[in-house]
């Protein structure tokens, strides 16, 4: 008899915690859904422009030293089952040195809204893409230095995997870079 009650509690518990992490996995970006993400880039837009500014002056510019790539934060809300808008907050620290041996350090702030379309959105995969437009600030020691211009990502394809935590990968181009990963977490 108690060798019943045990079994019958212990399957009832397993089934309850069955249907509670099933449906925390079931999270697709469905509308009302929303996550927040982690990541870190390389190639970014302002590596670009660093190289053809070093390119148009001759090498008499600065060149790039440093080099910290770009540490991205993201929130994301989904407005229907698979179309996404967000908010991206990525940060970019660079290091040039100039002809004379002077050395600037320049810190890279971008805020971007964005939106994604997910081609595939099941419980565990996602594949997508979207694009993004914001501000890039560019604080640098001499205030007066100091410039801001408008900045854009385009990602080609993005794929997540996993469930309420996972993975994400992105291929593009613009403030997140040319590839980035990361984590994602469904709220």
């Amino acid at each position: 008899m108690k060798n019943n009650f045990f079994f019958g509690a212990v399957s009832k518990a397993f089934c309850l915690l069955f249907l509670i992490l099933g449906s925390n996995l079931c999270i697709s970006q469905i509308k009302g859904s929303s996550e927040i993400k982690v990541a870190y880039g390389l190639g970014t837009t302002t590596d670009f422009v660093n190289v053809f500014s070093t390119v148009f002056t001759l090498g008499y510019g600065p060149y790039e030293k440093r080099n910290s790539g770009a540490f991205i934060i993201e929130y994301n809300y989904a407005i229907k089952d698979k179309w996404v808008i967000g908010t991206d907050f990525v940060y970019q620290q660079i290091t040039r040195e100039y002809s004379d041996h002077v050395s600037e350090k320049s810190h890279n702030y971008t805020m971007a809204v964005k939106s994604d379309y997910n081609y595939i959105s099941k419980s565990k995969f996602r594949m997508y893409s979207g694009v993004g437009l914001g501000l890039t600030m560019e604080k640098n020691r001499n205030p007066s230095e100091s410039i801001s211009h408008v900045n854009f990502h385009l990602t080609g394809l993005g794929i997540r995997l996993g469930g309420r935590l996972g993975v994400n990968a992105e291929v593009g181009f613009g403030y997140k870079g040319i590839g980035n990963v990361g984590l994602a977490y469904n709220l």
